[in-house]
């Protein structure tokens, strides 16, 4: 039993390590003046994940915003879930996280490989290789991730909430579902244009995962359907500060996630 127990213990871990897709997910996405939202952080790839509890290795800088109003989340170590929010506001209430800076080792340009095509990169592999980097080699990453919560209205806007790499809503995507809505990506404060950016989708266990490209603007467009749980997320990977600091990394990979569920 032991052997089965550290088994998988070892293979939950090291899917997190290999899969780095990190979101928020409320138990309630919609909830009553008086209660508290409890959300649970995972790790891992198409809304299946691992749920980790709260640390200050994934919790760098943690708020809640509401239009111009913004408040530092408190967690404690080991909190499970993560996240237990008392103070809420009237209407959109959008949780971010951004996460400390955290490494990966590569053995090999197989994995990169996948994980840099599926990302939307088709040449970084070659690239690597024309700059004569080794094929074991550290990545840096940091995560940045939103969710967007209802208390007892609709009423409200997304925020950009100056994180280094956000998807941010350009329209309200709980209200009027029969337009259809804009979602932004930014990079550093500025668009991010041409860039790929996939929406899973999840209904009554109907997955689906869609992929999309920002236009000239930053921007796409994109239907959302009612009583449905949506993971938005969007990588960017840059040169690595290759930097002693930084465990000598070549890339670095920023991660954007975006969660809501529509009303039914």
């Amino acid at each position: 039993i032991d052997k089965l127990i550290f088994i998988i213990i070892l293979s939950s871990t090291s899917k997190i390590c290999l899969s780095h897709e990190f979101w928020i997910d409320p138990i309630k996405y919609h909830l009553k003046n008086n209660e508290i939202i409890k959300a649970g952080v995972f790790i891992g790839d198409n809304f299946e994940g691992s749920q980790i509890a709260f640390s200050k290795k994934y919790f760098k800088n943690l708020n809640l915003f509401s239009n111009s109003k913004k408040l530092n989340i408190k967690g404690r170590l080991g909190d499970f879930p993560a996240l237990n929010i008392k103070k809420t506001f009237l209407g959109l209430n959008i949780i971010q996280i951004e996460s400390e800076m955290n490494y990966i080792n590569y053995n090999g340009l197989l994995k990169f490989e996948v994980f840099s095509r599926k990302k939307g990169y088709r040449n970084l592999v070659n690239t690597h290789k024309e700059k004569n980097y080794p094929d074991n080699f550290v990545e840096s990453y940091k995560r940045y991730a939103k969710s967007l919560v209802s208390v007892d209205s609709f009423d409200g806007n997304d925020v950009d909430t100056n994180m280094e790499l956000e998807l941010i809503f350009l329209d309200n995507p709980l209200i009027n579902l029969k337009e259809s809505k804009r979602v932004l990506l930014e990079y550093q404060n500025k668009i991010l244009t041409d860039h790929q950016v996939s929406i899973m989708s999840l209904n009554d266990d109907n997955f689906k995962k869609e992929f999309f490209k920002t236009n000239n603007e930053g921007y796409f467009n994109f239907f959302f359907k009612k009583d449905t749980k949506y993971l938005i997320e969007s990588v960017l990977i840059i040169e690595g500060s290759n930097k002693k600091k930084d465990n000598y990394a070549k890339w670095h990979s920023l991660w954007a996630s975006y969660t809501l569920k529509t009303p039914n």
